[in-house]
């Protein structure tokens, strides 16, 4: 690795709160407060700007594929996103508990699957439709405290989560029943599916 700077990116007017990359030198990252998301494209160093989520701060962002990517926010929505298209082509309004604010998306890779977490001490596995145009929860798994990261192993047989008696980024609650830990569970879900 070099120590200097190769290139140097500008475009997000609050703090860069997410980012995640794919096979291709594409990286997608999320503005806390600006609301926006970009899609860098390294070699042609070029920007797409996304936006959809209204009112709120954009907390996470995950790649499924090279086409599609989530996001997760304070105002508990879900978004999936098409890199062609603007708008997001799914948008799950309360899609944890009322008033929750999801802090944690991981995607599993080359799946139309994706993993959410929030402050409302659960870690849900979503589904897209295979025209990603409809999701739904497949599996709910109760956690105590807030879920502030969420990472899948490169094969998909398992993930970890980042569990927190706090938001990673203020103390805006604290839940003294949870303990500030780490997670591991493997990538099991019934053929009942848990909602």
């Amino acid at each position: 690795l070099s120590s200097g700077i190769n290139a140097e990116y500008g475009g997000h007017q609050d703090t860069v709160m997410g980012m995640d990359s794919f096979l291709q030198e594409r990286v997608v990252t999320v503005g806390a407060r600006d609301k926006t998301l970009r899609l860098w494209k390294i070699q042609e160093e070029s920007q797409l700007v996304f936006n959809g989520h209204k009112n709120t701060v954009l907390d996470c962002v995950s790649m499924l594929n090279e086409e599609h990517f989530v996001t997760g926010s304070q105002d508990n929505v879900l978004c999936v996103w098409h890199i062609k298209k603007k708008k997001p082509a799914i948008t799950k309004l309360n899609a944890h508990s009322p008033g929750s604010w999801i802090s944690a998306v991981a995607g599993l890779k080359n799946t139309e699957c994706f993993i959410s977490g929030s402050n409302d001490n659960s870690v849900k596995i979503w589904a897209c439709a295979a025209n990603y145009r409809t999701m739904e929860c497949i599996k709910c798994i109760e956690v105590i405290g807030t879920i502030n990261a969420i990472v899948v192993s490169a094969d998909n047989s398992c993930f970890a989560l980042g569990v927190g008696q706090e938001h990673k980024m203020g103390r805006w609650w604290s839940n003294k029943d949870a303990r500030n830990k780490i997670l591991l569970y493997p990538m099991v879900i019934e053929d009942e599916v848990d909602r």
